[in-house]
């Protein structure tokens, strides 16, 4: 942003104006020197300055060509133009134009850094299916996101997750490569699941074709390749990566509607549960060890619950969008 310093009534070059400049370092010597005057000159003007600062650093410090987290982008723009939020400056005209142009400015372009992203979220309660534009498909579980630059398949073929989504990755040259925030997943074409929920302590990857790279973000090497049949957990407490046979391909449940538990752990049911038909599923701690055998294929979850409460002698009660599971032990 470049913005000429303002005159005054009197002629000279008001100190105000060339704050823009000062904050992007492109200020010469000599205008560097007048801000710092002014600056000096008593606390009212060291306290417009800090403002100015603040108001600069919610975009005026990050290119576009940064990697950059879209919900935080969108919640800074948000706490601009909160009604409740204001930024105080003295009441001369001059100061409200120079805090309208940084304003302005700062907003386009935080603008045209989100334009330069396109994200694909699926509704709340419903899954969502997309082609990308260099053909792969993803399928995206309730409430769960991507985001990718511009270029995406010409320039490169990298997104962010956020949630859960399956993978039907078309073979490029460019590596297809996944940032699911602690952890990285890189393949070139394959099918796979990811998930990668921030309020859960574990990113999962379960490869049903191919196979793929699970990466801790800061630190490539430490991979661990991932065959079909195989699922990798990256444990983001101690950051590590421990992979295993796919047992069972509850992990699709969400996809697929099918679910096989063989002595599963009530809590364990309950989170596929939760994910498959898009409520959250509370369990008492007293039954969450309490073990099912059953399978289940596409049946509808009040279907499922009955099957729960007569195997179990589970009680399950709905309380607005969530289910309570209480019982008396196992």
């Amino acid at each position: 942003m470049m913005i000429k310093g303002m005159e005054t009534d009197n002629g000279h070059i008001d100190p105000v104006g060339l704050l823009p400049k000062v904050f992007a370092g492109e200020a010469t010597a000599e205008e560097n020197s007048l801000v710092n005057n002014w600056l000096s000159a008593n606390e009212a003007n060291r306290k417009e300055f800090e403002a100015f600062a603040r108001l600069w650093s919610i975009t005026g410090t990050t290119s576009l060509s940064e990697d950059i987290d879209l919900d935080t982008e969108w919640q800074k723009m948000e706490s601009v133009l909160s009604p409740d939020r204001t930024i105080r400056f003295a009441p001369m005209n001059v100061l409200k134009i120079a805090a309208s142009i940084i304003l302005v400015s700062a907003l386009g372009l935080l603008g045209l850094r989100i334009n330069s992203f396109r994200a694909e979220r699926a509704p709340l309660a419903e899954l969502y299916t997309v082609k990308l534009p260099d053909g792969t498909v993803v399928s995206l579980n309730a409430g769960s996101k991507i985001i990718y630059k511009k270029g995406f398949g010409k320039t490169h073929r990298s997104l962010q997750l956020k949630g859960e989504a399956y993978f039907e990755v078309v073979k490029k040259d460019k590596p297809f490569i996944i940032n699911a925030g602690e952890a990285h997943i890189r393949v070139t074409g394959t099918k796979f699941n990811v998930k990668a929920y921030n309020r859960k302590s574990e990113i999962k990857v379960t490869v049903t074709e191919g196979s793929v790279k699970l990466y801790e973000t800061n630190q490539p090497l430490k991979e661990a390749v991932l065959l079909a049949g195989e699922t990798g957990i990256y444990d983001k407490s101690v950051r590590t990566i421990r992979k295993k046979v796919t047992e069972d391909m509850n992990d699709l449940a969400w996809k697929t509607r099918i679910m096989d538990f063989r002595n599963t752990p009530l809590s364990e049911v309950a989170d596929i549960l939760g994910s498959t038909y898009h409520i959250p599923i509370d369990v008492d701690p007293a039954i969450k060890d309490c073990s099912l055998t059953v399978h289940f294929e596409n049946q509808e979850l009040e279907s499922v619950f009955k099957v729960l409460q007569s195997t179990l002698d589970l009680t399950i009660t709905r309380k607005g969008n969530r289910a309570i599971i209480t019982g008396k032990g196992c």
